[in-house]
């Protein structure tokens, strides 16, 4: 019974520390989250020896962070050592996240001016290099989009139509330019549904929607 109680907390701490550390924004948010759950205003015990709180039910041990292979010199020796590396953490993620919006929203800005220009390719270029910087803009997805339709690069409009909906499902971008693809692939019904549908979910949008509808039906 004691091993598996200790397998536990070291997982338990184990896989707060990984989502923390991970480059997945959702997961470095939830382990936050958890982190500071574990860490809160709660009752605590704290065991200063070994790094062992419980509090609510809930260990934590230093064994966890041996486990993910951390250098001696980077386990925290005590309980506000454990918090100090979570805030350090978290400082850090939260630097790194502001240096990379900054470049993304720069790269993006220059791939709207050549949008705006007309110059597609090098927009196109300058998306590309947007989303490699950062993959979480439901925008970045829905502008590349867009001048892969006035590219011609018909196939690959979907694809980015889908990830920008899976990042943000109310937008009307995404839906609009994902059925005139459709469209021009010969899915003529699918982007009908898809625009019908649409009409639903984005009522004060319906103007909209239907000059797209009026467009492609022209397009036949």
């Amino acid at each position: 019974m004691a091993t598996t109680a200790v397998s536990d907390e070291t997982m338990h701490i184990g896989g707060i520390i990984k989502d923390l550390s991970s480059q997945n924004e959702a997961k470095s948010k939830v382990g936050m989250l958890r982190a500071e759950e574990l860490l809160g205003d709660g009752e605590k015990i704290w065991d200063e020896s070994t790094l062992k709180t419980v509090q609510n039910g809930t260990s934590i041990n230093r064994k966890a962070f041996e486990d993910l292979g951390k250098p001696k010199d980077e386990i925290p020796s005590d309980a506000a050592g454990f918090m100090a590396h979570v805030e350090r953490d978290a400082k850090q993620r939260s630097e790194s996240k502001k240096k990379e919006i900054k470049r993304s929203d720069y790269l993006k800005t220059m791939g709207n001016c050549e949008y705006r220009k007309g110059n597609y390719e090098k927009a196109l270029i300058y998306y590309n290099q947007a989303i490699d910087v950062r993959k979480d803009s439901c925008v970045l997805f829905t502008n590349r989009a867009l001048t892969k339709i006035n590219l011609g690069l018909i196939n690959e409009v979907v694809s980015d139509c889908d990830r920008a909906l899976r990042l943000n499902d109310r937008s009307l971008n995404a839906v609009l330019y994902k059925a005139e693809a459709l469209w021009g692939l010969g899915d003529t019904r699918a982007a009908e549904e898809l625009l019908e549908t649409a009409l639903k979910t984005h009522p004060d949008q319906t103007k909209r929607i239907q000059d797209y509808q009026n467009k492609l039906s022209c397009s036949r």
